[in-house]
């Protein structure tokens, strides 16, 4: 169990890490003042990256696979990967390589979005980061939901 937890608390904190830093920023590029389209497009962003990204990506496929991982290092022998669970959870290591390396591009495309937003002008930066927070507040909840209610915490299997 206690393997169990670390790998959400881990991944859980990730998400978090990045939406609270995420999230300031984008908070001082709304109280340095917005016009009027530039709050519709905040507002309608945050919405399309809830719903895509929070709900839609996260939500119904990834954290569904995280727990799935998350409950196979029930049975993990490998030591390393119980020292590692969160990085086993996101499938960055561990087998099978196939979603291993789907998982690491995937990080190699976070990368670039992030390279890429942070040659934004404000406010617009400003924006996609409140949009991207709020997306992964939305998944960083969505995992923690779904751990309570499926993973078998502290009973009997």
């Amino acid at each position: 169990m206690a393997v169990q937890i670390w790998a959400v608390a881990g991944v859980v904190f990730l998400f978090a890490e990045a939406a609270l830093r995420l999230a300031a920023r984008g908070v001082a590029t709304v109280r340095g003042g917005l016009a009027p389209l530039e709050w519709v497009v905040l507002i309608a962003l945050t919405a399309a990256f809830v719903y895509g990204e929070g709900i839609m990506a996260l939500q119904r496929k990834w954290v569904p696979y995280v727990l799935a991982r998350v409950e196979r290092l029930r049975a993990e022998p490998l030591l390393v990967y119980r020292i590692a669970a969160p990085l086993y959870a996101m499938s960055l290591i561990g087998p099978p390589r196939r979603s291993v390396l789907r998982a690491w591009a995937g990080v190699t495309a976070i990368i670039m979005a992030v390279l890429i937003v942070s040659r934004f002008p404000e406010p617009w930066r400003g924006i996609v980061d409140i949009a991207v927070a709020s997306a992964l507040t939305w998944g960083a909840l969505a995992l923690v939901h779904g751990a309570v209610r499926t993973l078998n915490f502290g009973r009997e299997s």
